[in-house]
């Protein structure tokens, strides 16, 4: 059975969870996945509605994609809700745009398998990308792309545990932005 939007205090929420469920109601196995698709800052809105109108844009509408945000935001959010999983012997998957999980990895170089029955492994990274639905022209689906395991504590590690910069750069940036002053 499929629970939407599930929430715990401490725990947060995922999207949704797939549980086997006994005669007698109670929980068996289960599985959390988390969505994600890249943010995107500013609006594209105007160009959308300039496109469907036939219309030019009077200035070219300012947008772009946040990378950044993704990173921040939903690797923190694997790293604490794999370690949960973890502790429960259980997995949550993350289903992520492609693109957007080779972002990640130009980031982040963690440990990751194919064997996502891996007993080690409590993060699975299932990957997507569009391709045109031959039945509506026009119109894209997404398509499986790839299937990676991991652990929360090698994702956290790969965050966590880069090279720092030197001082005298951080330091340079340092005057560079009171220079902004």
């Amino acid at each position: 059975m499929i629970a939407s939007e599930v929430k715990m205090a401490g725990f947060g929420n995922v999207d949704f969870v797939i549980a086997d469920r006994g005669d007698s109601g109670e929980i068996g196995n289960f599985l959390s996945v988390e969505l994600q698709a890249v943010d995107i800052t500013g609006s594209a809105y105007t160009a959308y509605e300039a496109l469907r109108s036939a219309h030019d844009l009077p200035k070219r509408p300012t947008y772009g994609f946040n990378w950044d945000n993704v990173y921040k935001r939903y690797i923190t959010q694997l790293v604490r809700k794999g370690y949960f999983h973890h502790h429960w012997g259980t997995k949550i998957v993350a289903v992520i745009q492609d693109q957007v999980y080779q972002s990640v990895l130009e980031k982040a170089d963690f440990m990751r398998t194919p064997n996502v029955k891996d007993k080690t492994v409590n993060i699975v990274f299932m990957t997507y990308v569009f391709e045109d639905d031959p039945d509506n022209s026009g119109q894209f689906r997404p398509k499986l792309e790839r299937v990676e395991g991991t652990s929360h504590a090698s994702l956290q590690s790969a965050i966590m545990y880069k090279e720092a910069p030197t001082i005298d750069e951080f330091k340079k940036r340092i005057a560079n932005a009171l220079g902004r002053r």
